[in-house]
């Protein structure tokens, strides 16, 4: 991605706020007004000296005292309900944000996930948006507070005596010298450090995900070393970044106290031979003693701003990116369902790479079985997934009932859709939500007939809480045959009219197998099915078949057709029965 200036990226970020634009305009009349009554103190003070103290007149005394007293807890009861209430709009546009940022995630297609890395974009979610909440509190309350005292300041000492302006003036330079030659130097390192963060979640992510395969293969020191790669490179972005900053505070110091130093010169000068009085001498040096602050603030604000400016890059990068499957804007949900596909010369191909399929044509028929065989890597995986527009074909349309595809929203169409994945993923609950994941209103009676069909039911039951058992992440405590007959079960309660089995007992045993053979027989019934599988019997029993090599369909026809004529399936047919297997 281009990278983008730092003021555009924070001004897109402050967009933001747009929906609590009424909160935002009253912090704002709250930070001017706690910001005056700051500056309302020396005046007090300059005012106490000259009039009463130097005049000795002791009896003004108390008064003045009182007004300092009542200005500066004025001040105070402003700044804590500024902070209150910049907390309240931050916390809730980073809510926003952090939402609108999943959504769009969830919305991009299974194109983008091939490509995205999972602790990457986890760390966009909750690192980087963490980063702009304290712009949207912290930093953007001290910039404008700052910026209003600096302003506020030069007014009063230019309009008490003119010299004490340029005084100033002289100083400000120096300071936005410095600020720039910092800002450039330190947003490089900001963008490296969460580039290098976002990738050390990642190594987490993956490794904890894979702690089997890590410990199996002994590649613990392996992955410790690139860990510790990313983790030596983290430490030496902030150690470059605190360098840069250690130069910052003494810099600013050495600018105060030379300001010092030529106020007491130039001052005491104006205070005897000028007719300066004392209490603006001394209003003074307490107005240099509130520049302090905001000079030397300003560099951790420029981190601050500098480090969201990259955090925000992070996250627009995302939020830029389309999805390569679009629903329509007229979009319609599915009607009634007859269950009829046809793809017409589909051809489709992954980013930068050949075509997968070549202009596949063929007609499947409402409540058909439909087997689809092939060597490895032929596109039968790619080729099912065009049905719930997972992808979207680079020409040719896919039809559901005569209609194209792409004329339904997603949701309505992949409602329609039953997928059982040859790679199985359950999520951290009970055995009872994973079944019921697709239809959660489902009842108790729904839930145990649909893991009866998929032979999981009297496991079930053996264990101590039955239905309610926690399977852990990614169903963990369950083995690779028991978490594939839950996903069976969890596709057969939302009951679809077209049912799309990607290898459904890869994962079972011989025994449990068996068991399947007739009650996937029996859920196919009276629904269109497509099956990608190996196992004779799963072929078999299927209406026709379709042979996919290379991307293109070669063949298609009945078990007993394939096996009369040559090609690629009788040729399985006849390997695997000297082999005695059961599979192509």
């Amino acid at each position: 991605m281009q990278k983008q200036p730092t003021l555009k990226i924070i001004w897109r970020l402050f967009g933001f706020l747009a929906p609590y634009k009424w909160l935002v305009l009253l912090a704002f009349v709250i930070l001017v007004l706690s910001t005056v009554l700051s500056l309302v103190s020396p005046m007090l003070i300059r005012e106490a000296v000259d009039k009463y103290i130097l005049g000795g007149r002791t009896n003004g005394l108390p008064k003045m005292a009182l007004l300092v007293l009542l200005v500066t807890t004025g001040q105070s009861v402003l700044s804590a309900l500024l902070r209150l209430l910049t907390e309240y709009i931050s916390q809730n546009t980073v809510h926003r944000l952090r939402k609108r940022l999943y959504e769009h995630i969830s919305s991009l297609s299974i194109g983008f996930f091939d490509y995205a890395k999972t602790g990457d974009l986890m760390s966009r979610i909750t690192s980087d948006t963490n980063v702009i909440g304290r712009l949207y509190g912290f930093a953007s309350i001290n910039l404008f507070v700052n910026l209003l005292t600096l302003v506020g300041i030069f007014a009063v000492v230019t309009y008490w005596e003119p010299v004490f302006g340029l005084i100033y003036l002289f100083i400000i330079p120096f300071v936005y010298v410095a600020m720039r030659a910092y800002a450039f130097k330190v947003r490089p390192l900001w963008r490296r450090n969460r580039q290098a963060s976002g990738e050390i979640t990642s190594i987490m992510q993956e490794v904890v995900s894979n702690i089997r395969v890590v410990k199996l293969f002994g590649k613990e020191e392996d992955e410790l070393e690139r860990f510790s790669d990313k983790n030596i490179e983290v430490r030496d972005i902030h150690i470059d970044t605190s360098k840069i900053s250690s130069f910052w505070m003494p810099y600013v110091g050495f600018l105060t106290t030379a300001a010092s130093a030529i106020v007491i010169l130039v001052g005491g000068y104006l205070v005897l031979k000028k007719g300066l009085t004392i209490g603006t001498l001394i209003a003074f040096t307490t107005y240099l003693g509130y520049l302090a602050r905001p000079i030397r603030q300003t560099g951790f604000l420029i981190d601050l701003t500098q480090s969201s400016a990259t955090a925000g890059e992070r996250i627009f990068e995302i939020l830029d990116t389309a999805s390569n499957v679009v629903e329509k804007d007229d979009a319609i949900d599915v009607p009634t369902v007859r269950g009829a596909l046809s793809f017409e010369d589909v051809t489709f191909s992954y980013p930068g790479k050949d075509p997968i399929l070549k202009n596949i044509t063929m007609d499947i028929q409402p409540g058909e079985r439909l087997a689809v065989v092939g060597p490895t890597g032929a596109g039968k995986s790619t080729l099912v997934s065009l049905i719930p527009r997972f992808f979207d074909p680079d020409s040719g349309r896919i039809l559901l009932d005569g209609m194209d595809i792409k004329d339904f929203k997603l949701k309505s169409l992949r409602e329609k859709i039953g997928y059982v994945l040859q790679d199985t993923f359950l999520f951290d609950g009970t055995i009872k939500d994973n079944i019921a994941y697709g239809k959660p209103e489902a009842n108790m009676d729904e839930i145990v007939e649909a893991a009866k069909l998929a032979e999981i039911h009297d496991f079930i039951m053996t264990l101590p809480k039955q239905y309610e058992t926690e399977i852990g992440e990614r169903g963990v405590r369950l083995s690779g045959g028991q978490r594939q007959r839950i996903a069976i079960a969890r596709v057969l309660l939302v009951d679809p009219p077209i049912l799309i089995l990607d290898e459904p007992t890869a994962n079972v045993d011989a025994n449990t197998e068996a068991k399947l053979q007739q009650a996937l027989f029996n859920v196919t019934k009276n629904r269109t099915t497509i099956i990608i599988a190996h196992r004779l019997w799963a072929l078999k029993n299927t209406d026709r078949i379709a042979v996919i090599e290379n991307g293109c369909l070669t063949q298609l026809g009945t078990h007993e057709e394939l096996v009369q004529v040559e090609g690629f399936y009788k040729d399985a047919v006849m390997k695997q029965a000297l082999a005695g297997k059961e599979s192509v």
